[in-house]
């Protein structure tokens, strides 16, 4: 495949991808500030198709082009990306020899990676933007963790799901392992 094409597919990608960002509800209304919005799945999508870096690619592009048009708050989509990077870094990059308990693997380890992750940046950050004391955001980590695990499980579900058919479409030359 040519690099145009590659070019074409990433910016295809992250341009949906910011699209379904504005697709987001509360998993636990308790928590409303907490989102979920699926754009992260398209990341992976191509992380597993083409790369863990072009994913992140995607990632960075969409987050970019949020702040832009939408939030216009750099740490909450920092934060977004330090996420979305968590989890589909590492499971990009253990699917990428191919097979179905790698896939496993790398989706346990990339659910672990970001829900873990976010649990300690929030710890770190959360105090100094919301001018909190840590206190609240004890009380708040386990919401914090449960939605990062319920998150990136939706994602992982839907990416085992749909992965094989994408790639056949993207590249159909490629063989689904």
């Amino acid at each position: 495949m040519s690099n145009a094409k590659r070019v074409a597919i990433v910016g295809v990608f992250s341009a949906l991808a910011f699209v379904i960002m504005f697709v987001e509800f509360p998993i636990f209304p308790a928590v409303n500030f907490l989102k979920y919005d699926p754009s992260d799945i398209l990341a992976l999508l191509i992380s597993f198709i083409y790369s863990p870096i072009m994913g992140i690619l995607v990632l960075a592009i969409k987050d970019i082009l949020f702040y832009i048009f939408k939030s216009g708050d750099i740490v909450g989509i920092a934060m977004n990306f330090v996420a979305g990077f968590l989890f589909v870094y590492p499971t990009a990059l253990i699917y990428s020899r191919k097979g179905r308990m790698r896939e496993i693997l790398g989706y346990v380890v990339g659910i672990t990676a970001a829900t873990g992750g976010m649990a300690l940046l929030n710890i770190l950050v959360v105090p100094l933007y919301w001018k909190v004391p840590l206190s609240t955001v004890f009380a708040l980590l386990p919401w914090i963790i449960g939605f990062n695990a319920i998150k990136f499980t939706i994602d992982s579900v839907v990416n085992y799901i749909i992965h094989g058919r994408v790639a056949k479409i993207l590249e159909p030359n490629k063989e689904r392992l």
